[in-house]
């Protein structure tokens, strides 16, 4: 009789097991490629951050956004005269004081930007506290930000 149940156990087990698994391994890729995916954004942001404080209109526009082209920042006229914009306030630069990226999707994704704004006299342009929440998209060629907008000061909340 122990003969049996043994038996009948080491054909049962494996049956049981491989769905469990299975469940387990797919889990433990999507947790990977969700790292990556997340690492692969914080790039992108981090490049275009460098970018946003040399005032590179034509990179962004080529390498970074990805915007409707109704959009007035599509372009690198239309970037070039933001830029020209904050300059003719006195606008130096941003330092970031935190960056949140929250994966909302296989090929979408959200970054919460918190920055200031300097003038070229080291004095803030208010409010000192701003919020920019980024959405992305990943594309054959890698991430691009297809909007953005501004956000409250409580930010943006990763589901």
């Amino acid at each position: 009789m122990a003969e049996l149940a043994s038996s009948s156990m080491t054909k049962t087990l494996p049956r049981l097991l491989a769905p469990a698994l299975l469940i387990a391994a797919l889990a433990f890729a999507g947790a990977g490629h969700t790292q990556t995916a997340e690492s692969e954004v914080s790039s992108v942001m981090s490049q275009y951050l460098r970018l946003w404080n040399a005032h590179d209109a034509k990179t962004i526009v080529a390498k970074i956004y990805r915007l409707e082209p109704t959009h007035a920042w599509s372009t690198e006229a239309g970037l070039k005269g933001e830029f020209d914009r904050l300059k003719s306030q006195g606008y130096s630069h941003s330092d970031i004081f935190g960056v949140s990226t929250c994966m909302t999707g296989p090929d979408t994704a959200q970054t919460e930007l918190r920055f200031s704004r300097l003038k070229t006299d080291g004095t803030l342009m208010p409010p000192r506290d701003r919020v920019s929440v980024y959405r992305l998209r990943k594309f054959p060629d890698g991430w691009r930000v297809i909007g953005m907008g501004g956000a409250p000061a409580s930010g943006m909340v990763c589901k």
